[in-house]
């Protein structure tokens, strides 16, 4: 592997440094999101800047950029992708939305009917169009096998009654892309389909949900004999686990978690040197150890980016980089609010709150991370089960 970026990546690097530089408002924070993508940004017109830099993202070509041309990407490479989400995380852009981009449409691609990439590519690359994610139930989270949102075909639709929850950012989507079962006799991960459903058909209500930071960041989204087009199934009927796994697999790829304690270590090292009596040998010790840290799961994100490039397998390598990168960003949160003490406790209300209360919001939303897309536990079993050969048992 070359560890090195060629002279076109560094200079596409440069491009969106330059471009979040004149775009994003004068006065952004870039207050970290719990799943790292989807940045409002706690301010009245936040979702107003969402949507305007969205679709300037969509001009430049940026929100499709390793999707095949002929479905309005840019055939780039996997790296020039993680280039351009690494940067964005770092500045805590908003206009970057993972479900749509990262997640659903390389999922569509692969597994997709020629009408629904045609309905959906074209809008989400032009930042259009904006979609969550329906898989947690209150009864199934990691354990997703036990989901028990039902799915009854009649005639020439689906009639889909149950309840989604900590559904990330679905109070402004578009659409949502969920599992049901299909099969009532069915058990685990058998007789699961995959839908795409319009968030504007009637039954659908929507209740946020507020998390530890005081965010209304997720909701729980209820159905009520809401009818879903059979063209609206993705892959086979009954045959949604596939589909699911998949789109999860390109949701572990997790250097927007490292670029933001990249960030967290950038802002801290600025403060310590302003700060008198900051320069301790503490201060010194752990920052050194975090930017280590940090720089390694740089490198492994990278890695799996280079496998993926090469069309190798990358489903245990996915996991192995999710674990890692929201481990490290939950102990850099830790870390970083323990060095700043008392005053580290603050938020963004309190005049004197160090760097603007970032410290503590990233904190508060570091929990989540470690439990969003699948727990630190579920990417155990999966590294050892595919990854080191190991038994069930």
């Amino acid at each position: 592997m070359d560890f090195g970026f060629t002279a076109e990546q560094e200079k596409f690097r440069q491009e969106i440094r330059a471009f979040l530089d004149a775009e994003l408002p004068p006065d952004w924070v870039g207050y970290v999101a719990p799943t790292t993508g989807d940045h409002i940004g706690s301010r009245e017109d936040g979702w107003q800047v969402f949507k305007d830099i969205a679709r300037k993202l969509g001009e430049k070509g940026w929100l499709s950029l390793f999707w095949p041309k002929e479905y309005g990407g840019q055939s780039r490479s996997y790296v020039d992708y993680l280039i351009f989400s690494e940067e964005v995380a770092r500045r805590g852009s908003p206009g970057y939305n993972p479900v749509a981009v990262k997640m659903l449409a390389p999922t569509l691609i692969d597994y997709g009917t020629e009408e629904q990439k045609e309905r959906h590519l074209k809008p989400i690359a032009k930042g259009q169009e904006f979609w969550c994610e329906g898989f947690s139930e209150p009864e199934a989270g990691s354990d997703m096998g036990s989901l028990q949102m039902k799915a009854v075909k009649d005639n020439k639709y689906f009639i889909i009654n149950g309840q989604k929850t900590w559904s990330t950012f679905a109070d402004y989507s578009d659409w949502c892309c969920l599992l049901a079962r299909s099969d009532p006799h069915s058990r685990r991960a058998k007789g699961l389909s995959f839908f795409l459903v319009d968030l504007s058909t009637p039954g659908i209500t929507l209740r946020p949900i507020e998390n530890m930071a005081g965010e209304l960041h997720f909701s729980q989204i209820f159905f009520e004999d809401v009818r879903v087009p059979k063209e609206n199934l993705v892959g086979r009927e009954n045959e949604g686990w596939q589909v699911a796994q998949a789109l999860l697999g390109y949701e572990r790829s997790s250097i927007e978690f490292v670029a933001m304690v990249q960030s967290m270590i950038e802002r801290l090292v600025k403060y310590v040197k302003a700060t008198p009596g900051m320069q301790t040998i503490h201060a010194r010790d752990l920052l050194a150890k975090l930017a280590i840290e940090a720089e390694i799961g740089r490198l492994i994100n990278y890695r799996i980016a280079w496998l993926h490039d090469k069309g190798m397998a990358t489903d245990w390598h996915a996991a192995m980089t999710k674990l890692y990168s929201t481990d490290l960003f939950k102990r850099a949160a830790s870390a970083a609010i323990q060095l700043l003490g008392l005053y580290g406790q603050l938020d963004k209300r309190e005049d004197i709150a160090p760097l603007q209360g970032w410290i503590e919001h990233f904190y508060l939303v570091s929990f989540g991370a470690t439990i969003a897309a699948g727990t630190s536990e579920i990417q155990k079993n999966i590294i050892a089960l595919r990854g080191l050969g190991l038994p069930r048992g």
